[in-house]
């Protein structure tokens, strides 16, 4: 039998058996349980689908493991429920943050430069050493005696005051000429970084720099964007508090995004990247990271479990009958075959499908995805094009967590924002990963769907029949292991 048909025989056989399974749960649980427990494996599936699709990107194509990708889940939360709540600690942070990225993103213009010292091989060795340290201290002379900690605990005063309809009393930002300094300490700090990822004097590294003009535009965008928050620190809080609900609640989906990319990129160039020749050594990077990433929130916020607010498009009281009433009126929930389901859970799963027609499309309709691709498989080839591969390799992983970021942010209006909510869903989108087959977009979101479905009906099994919780939470283990005794390769990964 040919391999096309071979292939087409597997997925008819495929559908027949999940349609089979499907009718069989129908007829046992009941047409409301079914619909009840279909439509919460569907949310489940997409958050292990925003997970997945993230260490599809990072795990399949770039072959980083990355364990702190969890970490970035939860990350994702805190920020949107952060910005949603009180972005007085967000725009606090801001201008610190866009000041390092910025002194990081000044590699192209530096590094053509410092390849062509002429430096001896122990001082090849030793000089990005030195200027790592450099960077640590001034970051750390930067960041000296900030108020983190208070400007962090602004969300709670937002939470009590907010409720009686007033607005939020913000914590004063740090006085303008105090704050000043610190923006440029930490854009040294950055530089200084950035001159030991470059690799002064291996001239191994050096390649035909890009024109000048667009070695400027992204440093200089972001500098920009750092005097600007320096200077509207407190106006810009209270005009997000000010907005409509709804809106803030698309302006945090937003800004976790971005705060996810900007984290996954800054990753990438300052630990990951010099690590590609040492992949074991990544992997205990990221897993201290994650470690590292978990304390710091532990400090920021206490190990405590919070609850974001629904937007008001999700929260008010009351069932619509149809999706046009539930947008009228912004029901909290909608009836469906006659069976009541939370308006926001619709939500998660539109998020969930959406985000995979933009992946699907970027990495086989767009230019950048087609880049991705070549320079995953060739990139020596590639780089002989003119196109700048560690570049490439940033924005894989950069859009990896963001994508984990978004499913963080997705997740904090059901699930409670504490800092080990990101340890579950990354196992879950690694066993994801292995269902659905090594960099397929594709199986990540069937292997995702798959599993949530699993695991939903395993919880409602479980109760059910009165067993223990660890069965359903196994189901998905038992579910990739047979997988993998069929087809090794994954649902829809390829051979070697």
């Amino acid at each position: 039998m040919k391999h096309e048909n071979k292939k087409i025989l597997y997925i008819v056989i495929a559908i027949l058996v999940i349609f089979g399974v499907l009718y069989g749960l129908y007829s046992y649980a009941g047409q409301e349980a079914f619909i009840r427990t279909t439509l919460s494996g569907l949310t489940l599936g997409s958050l292990f689908f925003l997970v997945a699709a993230g260490l599809t990107l990072i795990f399949g194509l770039m072959d980083v493991l990355n364990f702190a990708h969890g970490s970035m889940f939860m990350l994702g939360a805190y920020a949107g429920w952060q910005f949603y709540t009180n972005p007085t600690f967000i725009f606090g942070v801001l201008p610190l943050v866009l000041a390092f990225v910025a002194g990081i993103m000044v590699i192209p213009l530096i590094k053509p430069e410092l390849v062509r010292l002429k430096l001896s091989d122990s001082w090849q060795k030793r000089l990005p050493k030195l200027l790592y340290l450099a960077g640590l201290i001034v970051g750390v002379l930067a960041v000296l005696k900030f108020d983190i900690a208070g400007l962090a605990e602004t969300a709670m005063v937002a939470i009590v005051t907010t409720s009686t309809g007033a607005l939020a009393e913000l914590s004063p930002q740090e006085p303008l000429l105090r704050f000043m300094w610190r923006p440029v300490l930490l854009f040294i700090s950055g530089a200084l970084v950035a001159a030991g990822v470059s690799k002064p004097g291996d001239r191994a590294e050096i390649t035909a720099p890009e024109p000048l003009k667009n070695r400027l535009v992204l440093p200089i965008i972001l500098l920009v964007l750092t005097i600007l928050f320096t200077f509207v620190r407190e106006s810009a809080s209270e005009l997000v508090l000010l907005m409509n609900g709804n809106l803030r609640f698309a302006l945090a989906v937003i800004v976790a995004t971005l705060f996810g990319f900007l984290l996954g990129a800054l990753i990438e160039i300052t630990m990951i990247r010099p690590l590609y020749i040492r992949p074991f050594f990544i992997v205990l990077m990221t897993l201290g990271l994650s470690f590292v990433l978990r304390e710091l929130v532990q400090v920021l916020w206490d190990p405590l479990a919070y609850q974001m607010v629904r937007p008001p498009l999700f929260a008010q009281p009351g069932r619509a009958s149809t999706i046009a009433e539930w947008l009228a009126n912004g029901s909290s929930t909608i009836s469906i075959a006659g069976v009541t389901f939370p308006t926001y859970r619709l939500f998660v799963i539109l998020l969930g499908v959406v985000m995979f027609i933009f992946v699907t499309l970027l990495m086989t309709k767009s230019r950048l995805g087609m880049i991705i691709r070549a320079g995953v498989q060739d990139p020596q080839m590639v780089e002989a094009l003119g196109i700048n591969v560690k570049r490439v390799f940033t924005i894989v992983f950069a859009l990896g967590v963001a994508l984990a970021a978004l499913g963080g942010i997705g997740a904090a209006p059901f699930l409670p924002v504490q800092p080990m909510m990101g340890d579950q869903y990354q196992m879950q989108g690694f066993i994801t990963v292995v269902i659905g087959g090594m960099g397929s977009y594709v199986g990540a979101f069937a292997g995702a769907m798959i599993l949530g479905m699993a695991r939903a009906f395993g919880d409602y099994f479980a109760l059910k029949l009165q067993l223990s919780p660890t069965i359903a939470e196994a189901s998905t283990v038992i579910i990739m292991i047979i997988v993998l005794l069929l087809r090794p390769q994954g649902l829809f990964g390829k051979k070697d």
